[in-house]
């Protein structure tokens, strides 16, 4: 049986130090002219553009002041992402990422891609201290769509067409470690793999009713059998 598993990034297969959190503030503050702070933002679970349009219209923008807005913070964005991620001191891989993505790699019934709130070119930073990129070719991103629960049919015809087969809803797992993977999965009919290694707590993840649940992703075994249960 063949499985497409899509992954999310941030605290689910990286803790990045709060990179992502200042180099948007920044790129904010700088965009305008004045300081914009993040503070009382959830940012777990949700796309870039998404945070971004929350954040601006608690400061009074408008739909379109927002809009044409947008590719001049990304610009802004990525640069200053690259230097938070750079000077970041706790900047780590979670257990067992390294070890589950070497042996899906090596299998030739799982196909992996990635599903992420972040814009791409943003993916790709925080995926390259950690020589991630190299397990993934495709994904779907934030810069897709800023409605999260679009992103899994996306990355599905994407999929299609960069590995030239055919994969059903239910041969889809997406893992991740926010409300917003799990309902994105859900509403699409994949399958999901909810981890416990973000600011979600374990209890609100288990109140979505997973596929699966797991503290961390250390047993590579157990994860595996679960990506693989009929």
């Amino acid at each position: 049986m063949s499985r497409l598993i899509l992954f999310d990034i941030d605290e689910t297969m990286i803790h990045s130090s709060g990179t992502g959190r200042r180099a948007l503030e920044r790129s904010l503050s700088d965009s305008f002219g004045r300081e914009i702070s993040l503070d009382g933002h959830i940012l777990s679970g949700k796309t870039d553009p998404q945070i971004i349009r929350e954040v601006l219209e608690s400061q009074g923008f408008s739909d379109i002041e927002i809009q044409t807005c947008l590719e001049n913070i990304y610009e802004l964005y990525i640069p200053i992402l690259k230097e938070e991620v750079l000077g970041a001191t706790e900047f780590r891989v979670h257990n067992g990422v390294f070890e589950l993505l070497a042996v899906l790699h090596e299998d030739k019934n799982a196909y992996l891609g990635l599903l992420t709130g972040n814009i791409e070119r943003g993916a790709r930073v925080k995926l390259n201290p950690a020589n991630l990129n190299r397990y993934f070719d495709f994904g779907a991103f934030g810069c897709d769509s800023a409605d999260r629960l679009q992103l899994p049919a996306i990355a599905h015809e994407r999929a299609k067409k960069h590995f030239g087969m055919e994969f059903s809803n239910r041969d889809i797992v997406i893992i991740g470690d926010a409300r917003g993977d799990v309902l994105c999965a859900k509403g699409y009919g994949a399958r999901s793999l909810a981890v416990c290694t973000g600011k979600t707590t374990k209890e609100a993840l288990v109140e979505l009713q997973p596929d699966f649940i797991f503290d961390d992703l250390k047993d590579t075994g157990q994860v595996i059998e679960a990506i693989f249960a009929i």
